[in-house]
């Protein structure tokens, strides 16, 4: 039996757009996001906005823009009227924030809206009222150029909708994040936030810099380094932090797109990637950065949010930035500094700060004679005691045949060069605790944790080596000795005797979990062959090395344990040749692990101490 009633109807206009709200009006912090958009797109140089009881009672937008006539006004509230998109190619090279002409409707549709805007050729501004998107009304009144847009009531006709809202704070939390966005990313403009009558936020247009530390604060301010980059018409700037300086939330992450706030899980794992070892599992490093590419390559029209964007060039823009932020993490920016020093005085602090770290480098390099001489000479500082070249041979002719020793270029280490040992340069390091390495430089002093600064040395030499196409060499025993393992250290053995052999070591199974340990790495001291092997399995076996790769661990294992260790002195040329190798090192500012290997102390700061000055 049929029957002429359709089961397919039509929605109601304002029904439909109460079903996009649920789309593009989450929340208030939703409205307030496509408020600003809308202001920032009328070519506004500042922008106020005000909040009450979280955006329930009241939003209100005001900026000083381009403004709208009285034509325009009921045309802005219709679902798909735009001023932002022409044609297809306008779709296909997108360079505003809004476009869809979704987002005033909608929110129209769930709250009571007055809108009032003024073109600079207009002697009135037109005013617009809607309830629930209907009952339109207009009047003219006095303005000042731009537009201001009260949005009161949120989801006042969709009851089930404003139970589903927080608390109050809670959604002002909200619309921070999403207002810090635009902070961030807009600098040149300004901006008043008022919440509940009080001033929040009162922001001059300034420098990308000032902004970031107005937003984050001067104490996150100080631990961040300068990003600056640029490939085939794709540039990358901001700030990311030194890998001493994280969170445990990505509450500080921020990236933008030619001035649009977006997410991008593939860019935020570049920017992990390039972190690598140097941060721990839950750690989150803070970052502000600016990508700028035609907008042809990029794809906005994903979400209806409008944050998530698609790269025709993903792959490639992925690499990019690895390689940006890795090259500002190891550039000698991220030395840290000990201070006390006010908030109030952070950004003139991290602004001198910027050229220090190279002057602390080139004084060092310059206070040490062996810079440079010596500067590809491979380290030994495992257990060097001053030595005559005499019985440097003589140690050597015992533990190898001289056939067996490669070239220098190809050892991991060595022993320190022997000439001008003679003659001890004049005392220009001082160790502290037999832990610490300490030198004079203009600005104060600088501090170096010598067991640390050794495994940077080591683990960057090793990975090198493991890299190379072939095998490393090794110093051969003259009693090869045995070594029986339980059955998890023969296990964890097994895992890694490649790469062990690669490295310089020569290990054969002897029978069930026993092996023959016929040649070390040369820079294993005496007497050590069976227990840096042991140690190395259990470091291996034990530390939560989960970001690392396999030769990476195997490397980072050894260096722990083979690196001169706290508690050991060292000579003058010692000392100076570990300071040699470290600024040697692609990563000189931080071990495998992320701890830092240098600190300074301003003469500033210590003066402060001795109260010499306030």
């Amino acid at each position: 039996m049929s029957s002429d009633k359709t089961k397919i109807q039509i929605l109601p206009e304002n029904l439909a757009n109460k079903i996009a709200a649920g789309e593009v009006v989450e929340r208030p912090a939703s409205v307030v996001k496509e408020l600003v958009e809308n202001a920032i797109d009328a070519e506004a140089d500042h922008i106020r906005i005000i909040i009450e009881e979280g955006g329930k009672k009241l939003i209100q937008v005001v900026d000083n823009g381009l403004g709208m006539s009285e034509a325009d006004l009921p045309l802005a509230f219709e679902r798909h009227a735009t001023s932002k998109i022409r044609s297809q190619s306008d779709l296909e090279h997108i360079e505003t924030l809004g476009f869809r002409g979704e987002a005033l409707p909608s929110i129209a549709s769930v709250s009571q809206v007055e809108i009032r805007s003024r073109r600079a050729e207009d002697a009135m501004a037109s005013v617009y009222y809607l309830d629930g998107g209907r009952n339109p009304r207009f009047k003219k009144a006095a303005a000042n150029t731009g537009t201001s847009i009260s949005v009161r009531n949120l989801f006042f006709n969709t009851p089930a909708r404003r139970q589903f809202l927080r608390s109050d704070n809670a959604e002002i939390q909200q619309i921070l994040t999403v207002l810090k966005r635009f902070f961030l990313a807009y600098p040149n403009i300004s901006f008043d936030l008022m919440i509940d009558g009080r001033e929040v936020y009162h922001l001059k247009a300034t420098d990308v810099g000032q902004r970031v530390q107005e937003v984050l604060g001067a104490s996150v301010f100080r631990g961040l380094l300068k990003v600056n980059a640029s490939l085939g018409g794709v540039e990358l700037r901001g700030f990311v932090s030194r890998p001493d300086v994280v969170r445990k939330s990505r509450g500080f992450q921020f990236l933008f797109l030619n001035g649009r706030p977006i997410i991008s899980k593939s860019l935020n794992h570049a920017i992990f990637q390039a972190y690598g070892n140097l941060i721990h599992p839950g750690e989150y490093p803070i970052y502000v950065l600016y990508l700028e590419m035609n907008p042809g390559l990029v794809d906005v029209n994903v979400h209806p949010t409008k944050m998530e964007v698609r790269f025709s060039n993903d792959r490639s823009l992925y690499y990019f930035v690895i390689n940006a932020v890795r090259k500002t993490l190891s550039d000698e920016g991220v030395i840290p500094e000990f201070t006390s020093t006010p908030e109030g005085s952070a950004l003139q602090q991290t602004m001198n700060q910027e050229q220090k770290p190279r002057q602390i480098i080139e004084e060092l390099r310059h206070k040490n004679r062996y810079m440079g001489r010596y500067s590809g000479a491979q380290l030994s500082l495992a257990y060097f005691a001053d030595q005559t070249p005499a019985t440097e041979q003589k140690e050597t002719d015992s533990q190898a045949p001289a056939e067996s020793v490669p070239p220098e270029s190809e050892r991991i280490t060595s022993s320190p060069p022997t000439v001008g040992r003679a003659t001890q340069p004049e005392v220009q390091f001082w160790q502290l605790h037999n832990r610490y390495i300490i030198s004079e430089i203009k600005s104060g002093m600088v501090i170096i944790d010598q067991h640390v600064a050794h495994e940077r040395i080591l683990y960057e030499r090793i990975l090198k080596v493991l890299n190379k196409e072939g095998m490393g060499y090794g110093q051969k025993l003259l009693f090869p000795q045995k070594l029986t393992l339980n059955y998890e250290d023969f296990m964890v053995f097994k895992e890694i005797r490649e790469v062990l052999n690669k490295i310089g070591f020569s290990i054969k199974v002897f029978s069930g979990t026993t092996i023959v340990i016929e040649a070390m790495p040369s820079d294993v001291k005496v007497g050590r062959e069976s227990q840096i092997l042991l140690d190395i399995i259990d470091y291996y076996k034990n530390e939560p090395l989960t970001d690392f790769n396999h030769f990476e661990k195997v490397a980072a294992a050894y260096a722990c344990k083979n690196a001169v260790k706290s508690g050991e002195k060292l000579s003058q040329t010692e000392m100076q040749n570990l300071v040699d190798q470290l600024f040697a090192c692609e990563t000189p500012f931080f071990c495998p692990h992320g701890r830092p290997v240098i600190v300074t102390i301003d003469l500033e700061e210590l003066d402060r101490k001795f109260k010499r000055i306030p």
